[in-house]
Formats: structure tokens, sequence, C-alpha cells
């Protein structure tokens, strides 16, 4: 079992430390507390990246709802120019 800090974690998975640091309980990453310090084992990330690469496989984006930009000038105060 290798144990890995907050730092370690995030190069790990291609994120900032900040953004690990904010974001591991909102994407309940698997993580425990040693001596008050967050920690990560590397198998339980191994298996929480491939869950979440699963996960977005399947899913259909056919139904995700599209954005529409109503706005008729998207850079407010400017005529646009007729091509």
């Amino acid at each position: 079992m290798i144990i890995l800090n907050m730092d370690e974690a995030a190069i790990f998975l291609g994120k900032t430390s900040a953004a690990l640091r904010n974001g591991y309980k909102r994407w309940r990453i698997p993580h425990f507390r040693l001596g008050g310090q967050i920690k990560f084992t590397k198998e339980a990330l191994e298996e929480f990246v491939n869950k979440s690469t699963a996960a977005c496989e399947e899913q259909d984006f056919v139904d995700l709802p599209v954005r529409i930009d109503r706005r008729k000038n998207p850079v407010r105060g400017r005529p646009r120019k007729a091509s």
C-alpha cells in the first residue's frame, strides 16, 4: 500500500493541490486522516479514476441541454461589422 499526501495525489490525478484540497469531499475521493493531514492510497485513487472514466463512457451526452447564446451582440457597446 502506497500512501500519498495532498500534493502527490494532485499530481497523480492531474490536478492542482488547491483544486484537490477544495474538491476531494465533493468528488468523493477516498481518503483518510493521519496525524491531522489528509492522505490517499494510490490503489484507492487508481480505482477512483477507473470508476470515473467508466461512468463518463457510459453516460449518454445526447440528452444534455444545449446552451443557446441569445445575445444579439456578444461584445457590448460596439456594433457588429457586416461581412
